[in-house]
């Protein structure tokens, strides 16, 4: 009898074992949980110069990519994006990090007769986000 309950208890521990190691290894890199946690991910804007402050629950981010309509033409050498305060700046938009959880986001008027999309890439650790700026056409 005694026999019996080990051979349960071992298939149960056993059992548990195997489910929960394969719960994790079938999680793909970048799969983490959201330590970010933007208050928005997309906005739209008007035509006219606009600006936004997006907040973050999480203190410990970066910005790891910047897009205006697909191309990455903002040269971020310079700036230490992991700081509580930076400012990156183009001549169509300017990206400050005010403190720790505040992200201030401002676009120029857009002279051009279709919209402006701003993508700007975050990550903290393995987990990746993204806001979407899109900016209307006049």
């Amino acid at each position: 009898m005694k026999k019996l309950q080990l051979i349960k208890s071992l298939s149960i521990f056993l059992f548990l074992i195997t489910f929960f190691s394969c719960s994790e290894k079938d999680r793909p890199d970048g799969d983490w949980d959201d330590n970010i946690k933007l208050s928005q991910k997309k906005v739209p804007f008007s035509a006219d110069r606009d600006s936004i402050v997006i907040t973050t629950k999480g203190e410990w981010w970066w910005i790891n990519e910047v897009m205006l309509n697909g191309n990455a033409e903002l040269d971020r050498q310079d700036v230490n994006t992991a700081d509580k305060q930076f400012i990156l700046e183009s001549s169509e938009f300017m990206i400050e990090r005010k403190n720790a959880t505040e992200l201030q986001i401002t676009m120029t008027a857009n002279p051009t007769d279709t919209e402006r999309v701003l993508f700007i890439g975050l990550q903290a650790g393995n987990y990746f986000d993204s806001i979407i700026l899109t900016q209307a056409a006049p």
